[in-house]
């Protein structure tokens, strides 16, 4: 299962967040709405040869127009590449309208398990078919429920579903607890349908991410190297210029009785230090353009 956590280790390109997103893409390419399935499907990522695997998602992403470079050359180790990896994931699931689908999957799942030609007849949206389905769902519950604890006599009536369940008892708690999971991924689509547009909020930040990486490389890359150490100088020969005035504001300080008429010869001693500091912090930014725009602050 993946998390929220390793979403945000691929936003910033970490290796840990690598393989489970391959594993995700390849269980997305292969999904299937029968559990068994699914699990074959995780068996069979584990048991196969990581470059089998990324050379059989990028095949089935390029057939799906996926066609760009900087996924296409991926290395088939698994070990790089997470970024990508989010961005073609965003795109795989808005492309194969992959959320609805297992909507769709789900509520006819539903329709089939609950043997109710209601729910086939809705012409509702999806999210409608999901309120509807829900208070289907919970009647069905109810009616278990009553069936369960002997509330309803064999003579009500009752379908031919619920006349099985009267009969074999025992089965009324098994089904029960589906229409219970049923309701939970029920939640979880209307919880999707109302957080949808932070997530893609949140995926433009993705692709803006690289961007910014790049121009602070660059802008490191154009740093003179040989300046800035001769500029460090500097600085470090201020640093010794502020322990000599420290150790006079200290003599001072033991010498005078009267400590507050130091206080002028205190504060100009700090405004020299102030100025000098001041005076090759600028002349660092100006022998080193390409430095300014780092210390400007977002």
């Amino acid at each position: 299962m993946i998390t929220s956590e390793m979403f945000c280790l691929a936003k910033y390109d970490q290796s840990e967040a690598t393989v489970p997103l391959w594993k995700l893409m390849y269980e997305l390419i292969h999904f299937d709405s029968n559990p068994s399935s699914q699990e074959i499907t995780k068996d069979k990522f584990s048991q196969t040869q990581k470059d089998e695997i990324v050379n059989l998602i990028k095949n089935d992403l390029y057939k799906r127009g996926y066609t760009y470079d900087n996924f296409l050359s991926l290395d088939s180790n698994m070990q790089k590449g997470s970024r990508q990896l989010l961005v073609c994931l965003g795109w795989l699931i808005y492309h194969t309208k992959f959320i609805d689908k297992c909507i769709k999957l789900c509520l006819n799942s539903m329709s089939n398990k609950n043997k109710s030609d209601e729910l086939q007849s809705l012409k509702y949206d999806l999210i409608e078919q999901i309120t509807q389905v829900k208070r289907t769902n919970l009647k069905i519950r109810s009616r278990l429920r009553a069936i369960e604890q002997k509330k309803l006599q064999q003579n009500d009536r009752m379908s031919s579903f619920e006349l099985e369940l009267y009969q074999y008892p025992h089965l009324i708690s098994q089904y029960l607890n589906e229409l219970e999971k049923d309701d939970e991924k029920l939640n979880l689509f209307l919880f999707w349908n109302k957080h949808e547009n932070i997530f893609w909020k949140w995926m433009e930040s993705v692709l803006d991410q690289p961007t910014t990486t790049i121009e602070n490389h660059d802008i490191l890359y154009n740093i003179d190297c040989q300046n800035l150490e001769a500029e460090k100088q500097k600085f470090n020969a201020a640093i010794d210029t502020l322990d000599s005035a420290l150790v006079q504001i200290q003599q001072l300080w033991i010498s005078n009785d009267h400590r507050s008429s130091i206080q002028d010869d205190v504060s100009s001693i700090i405004t020299s230090i102030d100025t000098e500091v001041s005076f090759l912090f600028n002349q660092l930014l100006n022998t080193n353009p390409s430095l300014k725009k780092m210390s400007l602050p977002e």
